[in-house]
């Protein structure tokens, strides 16, 4: 009598769960949107979530076989929740120009405003600037490209100036690489008339001259 085999069960991927809760998640959400039993949904809560539970399938099958597909689902997924955090927080609805080159170059304070650009070269040239005594705040956002701002010589600048991977000069002081910031005071010849300057961008150089 030849003995009989019995075949183990087969086991679910943890990674078609994950992925098939995320589209679950995703038209569960939209359908009750549609049919009007919520006025909104969150979406921008979407995709933190979407990363916790690939990162917590991960976790708790850590044990299992390796799980390449599902690490990649991970690494896409942050990539996308770091670009949808920084063009969250930045405007570029100021002017008509959203792609540069752009160069601005304001004649007095009443001209200044804040600045923002989505890719390409952006010159902000404040040199003809008469700042008041006090403070004088210009923001200036960039999602991709290079950011140049000359400021007068007599101006102090209060600078915060960050990027998620790039490069910072700024009068003197460098910083470069992934999220390099540099947030100093340059004290100018006349230490009453205060440039408070903050500039973002997700990537690319930031340069600040006088």
């Amino acid at each position: 009598m030849t003995p009989t085999t019995e075949t183990p069960p087969r086991r679910t991927s943890s990674a078609r769960i994950i992925v098939g809760a995320l589209i679950l998640l995703i038209g569960v959400g939209w359908m009750l949107e549609i049919a009007g039993a919520v006025d909104e949904i969150p979406w921008s809560y979407l995709l933190p979530a979407a990363v916790i539970v690939v990162g917590v399938g991960l976790v708790a099958d850590s044990r299992g076989p390796t799980h390449g597909g599902l690490i990649a689902l991970g690494i896409i997924l942050t990539i996308f929740l770091l670009i949808d955090v920084s063009v969250s927080t930045f405007d570029f609805t100021s002017g008509d120009i959203v792609i540069g080159p752009r160069t601005e170059h304001p004649a007095s304070v009443n001209d200044l405003e804040d600045y923002g650009i989505f890719a390409g070269e952006l010159t902000i040239d404040l040199g003809d600037v008469a700042f008041p005594v006090g403070e004088t705040e210009v923001n200036v956002n960039a999602f991709a490209g290079s950011v140049r701002i000359i400021v007068p010589d007599n101006v102090t600048v209060e600078l915060a100036a960050r990027t998620f991977a790039g490069e910072i000069r700024a009068l003197g002081k460098q910083s470069e690489g992934l999220g390099p910031n540099v947030d100093e005071t340059f004290t100018g010849s006349d230490a009453t008339r205060i440039l408070v300057l903050d500039v973002s961008t997700f990537a690319g150089e930031i340069e600040v001259t006088r």
